[in-house]
């Protein structure tokens, strides 16, 4: 089992990630909601890597949509990529997974986010 941690990067100017590594349980989903709200109005963005996220509860699924939902009402938005198989069934039973939130992979979610253009280099 991997400790919890939370690594965060910038993607882009426009574009946060933070990746989720251990559980994602009622222990920790403080950080979570914490990192997400250091994102302040810098980022119109929020890439939630998944990737080595190996259990979440419904406290760590509660803050993901309390996030949705307040970045939406921002005209933002937050994403989740790569989630683990045991972590993707949870998403999937909790109704995340059909709404365009969750995406199979980081390169999948990043397009999803970011115009072609600013993918390729063009204006």
């Amino acid at each position: 089992m991997l400790p919890f941690k939370l690594v965060e990067r910038e993607v882009n100017e426009e574009v946060r990630e933070i990746l989720v590594e251990g559980e994602l349980d009622l222990a920790v989903a403080k950080q979570l909601q914490e990192a997400l709200e250091r994102t302040g109005s810098e980022y119109s963005q929020v890439l939630i890597g998944l990737e080595d996220c190996e259990f979440v509860d419904s406290t760590g699924i509660a803050v993901v949509v309390q996030a949705h939902r307040r970045f939406a009402e921002e005209g933002r938005r937050v994403v989740l990529c790569a989630p683990t198989s045991q972590v993707l069934r949870v998403l999937s039973v909790t109704g995340l997974t059909s709404n365009g939130l969750v995406f199979e992979s980081a390169a999948e979610a990043l397009a999803a986010l970011t115009p072609s253009s600013a993918l390729d280099g063009r204006p």
